[in-house]
């Protein structure tokens, strides 16, 4: 099927939900926050990620036909590379330019020594994607079962039932299910999201932003209910998005979130440090006594698109794009050792096969 542009809408939403978050996060720590954003954050909490994750667990569906090599070189290899690379940069960064408040990846060496099998970074979703393309690949037609586990898991990590020992792996309980909802159900998303019409698109919008406000305010609380309204939320998330390319005046915000959507990853891997630089700025200038403006979260985070954007158009001039993606000869070299190695074992198991080649060495010519 072809790209829906609401895909890449919802990823542009998505995305500017994360600069967002971060931007609270930092201005916040810097006691430069409106208050009441703390609430606005907390609530998106059960929209940002969650539909991030579905549709990348759509758009990556495609690899459940591709070969182990194929998937390593193309997709593993370079999701791996640059959560390395720019989780050195983010400790160097953090470390030199925001000690008043840093994220707390950048406390002590050990955690970055420990990412690969323990990730405190703010790159976390690299990683997790990564896990979650070859949980499910590995699973091939059975992934769908795990759907049900998947959804309790969550449930169970929403709620604080169970707490795994580091929030990035609480937050991976939490929201593998949403890349298996988009995996599993690629086809038929795809066919929804492309017959639905403005109508109950605008409808299933203004329900779901009912909903979080009636969280927020308390009226919709019990066991399993934000877990519920997470899934919700993604469902209306994905509405607004194919709202917004049904209706003739949005063109313009259409073509703006579609084409940042097609960028998100410059955009993720940049934001945070412009985010806590800026801050660090604004302490070290002391403009922070002049008052704590609703608006400026917006601004931190409109600023800290445009400049990773543009952080990425500067490397990839000067000859730095391999911050971005992996060496070639990189991948390559990974996809064929992993398929030398699948070729051998695949000899070794025809060999020892009874009746075939074993026979054959033991004594026929």
């Amino acid at each position: 099927m072809r790209r829906l542009p609401a895909l890449d809408v919802a990823r542009g939403l998505a995305i500017v939900l994360v600069v967002l978050h971060h931007a609270v996060l930092h201005l916040d720590a810097a006691h430069l926050l409106a208050p009441w954003w703390r609430a606005v954050n907390g609530e998106l909490v059960l929209l940002r990620m969650p539909l991030f994750f579905c549709v990348s667990g759509l758009l990556a569906a495609t690899a459940a036909t591709r070969s182990w090599a194929v998937l390593v070189r193309s997709r593993l290899v370079p999701l791996l590379w640059v959560f390395v690379v720019w989780s050195l940069v983010r400790f160097a960064l953090f470390r030199a330019v925001t000690p008043q408040f840093q994220p707390w990846e950048a406390d002590s060496l050990v955690p970055l020594l420990l990412a690969p099998v323990r990730p405190t970074t703010g790159l976390w979703y690299l990683y997790a994607l990564a896990v979650f393309t070859v949980a499910a690949r590995a699973l091939g037609r059975r992934a769908p079962w795990l759907l049900v586990p998947a959804a309790v898991l969550s449930l169970a990590a929403g709620e604080q039932w169970v707490r795994a020992p580091f929030y990035v792996w609480h937050q991976m309980a939490r929201c593998f299910v949403f890349f298996l909802l988009g995996w599993c159900l690629r086809a038929q998303l795809l066919r929804l999201l492309g017959s639905v019409r403005a109508g109950p698109a605008a409808v299933c919008s203004v329900a779901g932003a009912g909903l979080l406000v009636a969280h927020g305010a308390g009226w919709l609380r019990g066991p399993g209910v934000a877990g519920a309204l997470s899934v919700v939320a993604v469902v209306c998330g994905l509405a607004f998005a194919v709202l917004l390319t049904l209706l003739p005046g949005a063109s313009g915000v259409v073509r703006a979130c579609g084409w940042l959507g097609r960028r998100t990853l410059p955009v993720y891997l940049v934001h945070e440090l412009v985010v806590g630089v800026g801050t660090s700025a604004v302490v070290a200038l002391g403009v922070a006594g002049a008052g704590r403006p609703w608006w400026l979260p917006v601004v931190w985070a409109v600023l800290a698109v445009l400049v990773s954007l543009g952080v990425h158009a500067g490397a990839v001039r000067a000859g730095a794009g391999w911050l971005y993606s992996a060496p070639a000869v990189l991948g390559e070299r990974a996809g064929g050792l992993l398929e030398a190695v699948a070729a051998r074992a695949g000899g070794a198991r025809r060999v020892g096969r009874p009746g075939g080649d074993g026979r054959r060495a033991r004594g026929t010519p």
